[in-house]
């Protein structure tokens, strides 16, 4: 299980740590220390603002997808043509959307998460250099 850290802080950066916790959608002091260390650490952490234009462009992604494969369908069946230049990015934005999708996916989950399995990991690898 964890160990309790404590510290002293100064009126002044007690009332930016407060401000800062409250940026990241910390819900108590705790989730604000551990997320300041995660960051320190290299992991992601967003404010809820961050996360919510994320999850904005991951659904502005999908709506731009299937607006690709509707112009892609209409080209294959003739009703919108176009010149090879035009077909060729049609063609590489329908590459290329599903992979940015993703990896914008794959940070949104990480976000979720808040990096607790890969912080304990670091820990562990931490703990294991310093007794080894």
């Amino acid at each position: 299980m964890g160990q309790v850290v404590s510290c002293r802080l100064p009126a002044e950066e007690l009332q930016a740590f407060d401000a800062l916790c409250t940026q990241l959608g910390a819900k108590s002091r705790s989730d604000g220390v551990r997320s300041v260390v995660r960051m320190a650490s290299g992991f992601l952490e967003f404010s809820r603002e961050d996360s919510a234009k994320l999850e904005e462009i991951r659904y502005e992604l999908a709506k731009i997808g299937t607006n690709v494969n509707q112009i892609a369908l209409a080209a294959n069946r003739g009703r919108a043509p176009m010149v090879k230049a035009q077909w060729a990015s049609v063609e590489e934005l329908r590459r290329s959307l599903p992979m940015v999708a993703k990896a914008l996916s794959q940070i949104i989950a990480e976000r979720r998460r808040q990096g607790v399995a890969l912080f304990r990991k670091f820990v562990e690898t931490q703990e294991g250099a310093r007794h080894g």
